[in-house]
């Protein structure tokens, strides 16, 4: 008795996962990891192109000698990187359309993300 139970419940599992609708899964910010550098006082790259209405998040490399601060008007976002550090800066999901960010210790550092 015991163990038809212990079937019946495993059948039960196995019928629930399978019948699990795929469009269930959603994308979320650890899905899509954006790679951003910064070396020699630029962006590197400069453009980043990510799948619009998806959250995303972006892995950013400071490689030079000083600080910069990674920061956006469009995207409310304002963060410091020390030299030789790596922060995550986490992004919703984004309308179509073109980004800006910049470095705001170095205003000539600029860069933008592309949501297509």
């Amino acid at each position: 008795m015991q163990n038809s139970l212990k079937v019946g419940v495993i059948a039960l599992v196995v019928i629930g996962v399978i019948c699990v609708p795929s469009s269930t899964k959603t994308s979320r910010a650890e899905d899509v990891i954006l790679e951003l550098q910064v070396k020699d006082g630029h962006f590197q790259p400069a453009e980043l192109i990510v799948k619009a209405n998806t959250p995303f998040k972006i892995r950013i490399f400071n490689a030079d000698k000083s600080s910069i601060e990674f920061e956006s008007f469009s995207l409310n976002r304002e963060r410091e990187v020390a030299p030789g550090q790596t922060i995550t800066v986490y992004l919703p999901a984004l309308a179509p359309g073109t980004y800006e960010f910049f470095d705001d210790f170095h205003k000539s550092n600029k860069g933008t993300i592309t949501a297509k």
